[in-house]
């Protein structure tokens, strides 16, 4: 568990591994939810933002010059 600071706005940052985990981007829309443990903040479904972050993953694995449709027809030939 990590501890984390609020700063004088009430803000809180995130750690980095969490916001790579749930996809959260700057710009990203969480919510604050009341439980009976504490705050829970969870993550909002938002499509745009879960494909910004595939692309990104996949990005890094495919040459830019492959498109993904060649890359999908190589995959299925081996």
């Amino acid at each position: 568990m990590t501890k984390i600071k609020v700063g004088p706005k009430g803000q809180i940052t995130l750690t980095k591994e969490l916001r790579d985990k749930f996809g959260i981007n700057p710009g990203s829309l969480v919510e604050e939810l009341e439980t009976k443990e504490g705050i829970l903040i969870k993550s909002v479904d938002n499509s745009l933002d879960r494909w910004s972050t595939l692309k990104k993953k996949v990005s890094k694995k495919w040459p830019s010059e492959v498109t993904s449709v060649q890359a999908i027809q190589e995959d299925r030939t081996k």
